[in-house]
């Protein structure tokens, strides 16, 4: 969909705009059509802040500015180091020891990564380009970390919804929006990826983070850009090569293997207090 965004007047930023803040009235009215209490403490609205400025904002904006620099598949590859960075946290910062097999799977995610990215295809490097596809793993990485976090107080509805809001206004003073040049077809694609692939994406990680760690989630998001792919084939005629099917197979042994080892493991993990359903509540 964003590729299908590229001719239209809108720039880069105006896409990212218009896509966060679409994504965070569908959150806003999804929580008001479900009673959701949107109070939040004063305590609170740091991790909010960071939540919707750091993790979802500035991922975009880096993302879309590497991808100016570098290699579509060299940015992914980079951006996906994010598994790999929450690993080393946990390891090093929490002080948790973390089977030698989970490198492993990751590792071999990576690999199928690489090989559906294709990143031998380019030698050419861009160190700005380097340094923002780096910031893009980081706030990534830092998304999943501070909704694992942020999960423990809030629900996850309330959490995407103020993120995404705090996110929406955050990216504002970047450049006006231009909504004289918009038409219903772009109006239409910006509501698709502002809904789906932002408000609903974001939403349903949150919920799965309730019941699995960060390192697990950050991987199963690596499943992304296998959809990505697949949706290109079908909309964009884009289809896979021999070296990307195998690239896929080898993702998906990759995000299967560090999920047995995870869920082997995670018996000695706090799980986290059961989410309330996605109804109208009685208060």
């Amino acid at each position: 969909m964003l590729k299908m965004l590229a001719g239209s007047g809108l720039s880069a930023v105006n896409v990212i705009q218009g896509r966060m803040t679409i994504g965070a009235v569908a959150l806003l009215l999804l929580a008001v059509a479900t009673r959701r209490s949107l109070r939040i403490h004063y305590r609170h609205w740091w991790l909010l802040g960071l939540y919707g400025v750091f993790t979802l904002s500035l991922n975009q904006v880096s993302y879309t500015f590497a991808i100016t620099r570098l290699p579509v598949g060299i940015t992914l590859l980079i951006e996906y180091l994010a598994p790999v960075l929450i690993a080393l946290w946990i390891r090093f910062v929490r002080r948790t020891r973390l089977p030698g097999t989970l490198w492993v799977g990751i590792g071999t995610t990576l690999l199928g990564l690489a090989l559906v990215s294709q990143v031998w295809t380019t030698m050419s490097l861009d160190v700005l380009g380097l340094l923002t596809a780096m910031v893009a793993a980081a706030t990534l990485a830092g998304r999943f970390l501070l909704a694992e976090h942020g999960l423990r107080v809030h629900d996850p509805l309330v959490l995407t919804t103020w993120g995404a809001c705090v996110g929406a206004v955050s990216l504002l003073p970047l450049a006006p929006f231009p909504f004289d040049r918009v038409d219903a077809t772009d109006w239409f694609l910006l509501t698709w990826i502002g809904v789906v692939g932002m408000a609903t994406a974001v939403l349903l990680s949150a919920l799965g983070q309730r019941t699995i760690s960060s390192t697990a989630a950050s991987l199963i998001s690596c499943v992304e850009i296998l959809v990505g792919a697949g949706l290109a084939a079908v909309l964009l005629g884009e289809l896979l090569t021999p070296v990307q099917l195998v690239g896929s197979v080898v993702m998906l042994v990759g995000i299967v293997a560090a999920q047995v080892v995870l869920a082997r493991a995670s018996g000695s993990r706090t799980q986290l207090p059961e989410a309330p359903e996605l109804t109208p509540s009685r208060a």
